[in-house]
């Protein structure tokens, strides 16, 4: 193990400054440190990844942490007031303006997902031909959907990760759609609408989700992708999340899938040590 280093950074996603901070080994690579970005679940944030990226620096990574748009240090996404005056034409103006925050949008979230790879793949010190996703809970899904559309990520590890919204929902979130776009209801804002989960921070935004499938993307991944469930998962059926995705990645890529005796959040504390060593296995094999 070596000492690292740990930098607070702003970027762009789409417009909206996010926060994140990058881990760095103390000691010189002359070709550049392969990398890391890590992904944070439903209502996470990027101080509670900063023990698993600065166990990963101090193994020879290069790690990213980032809060999500509208969640931590952060900005929220803005979207004008509903009597404001037609935006038609390009520039600066001054007008009322809402900040959506706290809502868990995957549409939202991968994209700032890819412009955090974008910042760390150009960050100096950092191999680019050498990045890796680590994902956990919702992020696990993410992280997934990224190795299945960005041919920058080369290894993924997803932890008792979701990958998908229930099918049997998908009727009455696309109805949730409709009102939205007729403007009839706004869930969104302010935060813990009417779909608010119980036990979970944050709205999630039911419309956007019923659209994005983590799991369809799980059959486009073709780089070496490691899974961690909890055996006992409570929030998701594991054999039609992190256990189906495993098989779909498995005639692509090399794959492995492997459980903890334990529920979701056990994962963090009782298993973080063994699961974390066993996703840096997986990065020093195959990045």
């Amino acid at each position: 193990m070596v000492a690292c280093t740990r930098r607070p950074v702003e970027l762009f996603s789409e417009g909206t400054r996010l926060a994140a901070e990058i881990f760095m080994p103390e000691r010189p690579s002359p070709n550049g440190f392969p990398a890391i970005l890590l992904c944070h679940g439903w209502g996470g944030l990027k101080d509670h990844l900063a023990r698993y990226a600065g166990k990963f620096a101090e193994a020879g990574y290069a790690a990213m942490t980032f809060d999500y748009r509208g969640w931590g240090e952060s900005d929220g996404r803005v979207i004008a007031a509903r009597d404001v005056p037609p935006l038609r034409e390009a520039g600066e103006r001054t007008l009322n303006v809402r900040v959506l925050r706290e809502i868990v949008d995957p549409v939202d979230q991968t994209t700032d997902i890819r412009n955090c790879l974008a910042y760390l793949a150009s960050e100096p010190g950092v191999d680019a031909g050498r990045i890796g996703i680590w994902g956990t809970s919702y992020g696990g899904g993410h992280a997934v959907f990224t190795a299945g559309h960005d041919d920058r990520i080369k290894v993924a590890v997803a932890q008792i990760g979701g990958f998908g919204f229930p099918p049997e929902h998908r009727e009455w979130a696309r109805g949730r759609a409709a009102d939205k776009a007729r403007g009839l209801i706004d869930t969104i804002v302010p935060q813990n609408g009417v779909d608010g989960v119980e036990g979970l921070k944050g709205t999630p935004d039911v419309a956007r989700m019923a659209e994005h499938s983590q799991l369809q993307a799980a059959a486009r991944v073709s780089v070496p992708t490691l899974i961690i469930d909890a055996e006992y998962e409570e929030l998701n059926n594991r054999l039609e999340h992190g256990f189906a995705a495993y098989m779909m990645i498995r005639q692509n890529a090399p794959a492995e899938y492997h459980t903890y005796p334990c529920k979701h959040y056990d994962v963090y504390e009782e298993y973080f040590d063994p699961s974390t060593d066993l996703a840096l296995g997986w990065f020093d094999k195959y990045l």
